[in-house]
């Protein structure tokens, strides 16, 4: 791991994602008593889970990683799901002005990252310390609020978890609450698959539990089409029960076909029996003729939903569906 040196005017290390919180360590009360305009850093443990967090470019449907330039925001941020933080250590940075904290970005321990100015070097920090100083920052309208909870979420240990969970649970803001569901799933969703799933199916909000299944569907789980079959079978919500359907075609699961023709044919709200028309035509190519194409041909369903099969069949603009369509307007 390279060290920071105050003197440089240029200084690349390799970093990763951060947990910070409030310190009962040494090191807690250099973090707390932080006064010097610029950046400062800490490290601490990842959880094992922890993805590739980097800035990228992108051409031409490539992906590049080209590391942060922590004074320009230059590339796009993201995550590369498919790659493991190759290191156990993970490192926070924090910019104060004047005092105030202005910015908290947490890196991969695989990025490079620059800056033109100093960066003060704390050292290594216990993970539930660093946890402790970050939620000072998860407050209702604090625009750190998303950049601190994502830290939080590849943080090791119980900490993050509770964090998280209480977040997601009880903040007054929605905002909030809806980052903190995103990095559960995308980061601890086998540890926290439960809480994740209570979220889902039992939150009082329905749009609480719309982006719990979105985000859900976006995880790693293996369950992911039977919770969202679940949900879409289940919920109150007309809108909620929807979104599930067009959620489970994306996933191209080999059960969506049935499970979504079944709620155009049991769901007792029109809107849904139709939005399950449009899910439909949200699977892959030949999948979507297929079933938009048996739509059409069951007398049973009735005409409104067969319209909206013929709708988004034309939609697809393949040369399959017109055929198909041209062959329907000969035979009548």
């Amino acid at each position: 791991m390279n060290r920071f040196v105050s003197r440089n005017r240029h200084i690349v290390a390799w970093v990763a994602i951060v947990i910070a919180g409030g310190f009962s360590s040494p090191v807690f009360a250099q973090i707390n008593s932080m006064t010097n305009d610029g950046w400062h850093t800490w490290r601490v443990p990842a959880i094992g889970s922890a993805p590739e967090m980097c800035c990228y470019s992108w051409n031409r449907g490539t992906t590049k990683k080209q590391g942060c330039d922590l004074d320009r925001h230059n590339g796009g941020f993201g995550t590369a799901s498919d790659v493991i933080a190759a290191s156990t250590d993970l490192q926070i940075f924090a910019h104060l002005k004047d005092g105030d904290v202005t910015e908290i970005r947490a890196l991969s321990a695989s990025c490079p990252v620059t800056s033109d100015s100093p960066v003060f070097d704390l050292g290594a920090v216990e993970a539930k310390d660093s946890v402790r100083w970050l939620e000072d920052h998860i407050t209702a309208g604090n625009k750190l609020a998303s950049e601190a909870i994502a830290a939080v979420a590849v943080h090791e240990g119980d900490a993050a978890a509770r964090l998280l969970l209480k977040t997601a649970g009880s903040d007054s803001d929605q905002d909030n609450r809806e980052d903190a569901i995103f990095w559960m799933t995308q980061v601890r969703v086998a540890e926290m698959s439960d809480e994740i799933k209570g979220f889902i199916f039992d939150d009082r909000d329905s749009a609480i539990r719309e982006h719990a299944a979105f985000a859900y569907s976006q995880s790693e789980a293996a369950d992911i089409p039977q919770v969202l079959i679940r949900q879409g079978r289940n919920d109150h919500d007309p809108d909620v029960r929807s979104q599930a359907w067009f959620w489970l075609a994306q996933t191209e699961a080999a059960e969506s076909e049935a499970a979504i023709r079944q709620a155009m044919r049991d769901d007792d709200n029109e809107d849904v029996r139709q939005e399950a028309v449009f899910a439909l035509s949200q699977l892959p190519d030949d999948r979507a003729l297929k079933a938009l194409a048996e739509i059409l041909e069951d007398s049973d369903l009735d005409m409104e939903i067969r319209e909206q099969a013929l709708f988004w069949l034309a939609q697809t603009e393949s040369d399959e569906a017109f055929e198909y369509i041209d062959r329907i307007l000969s035979d009548n």
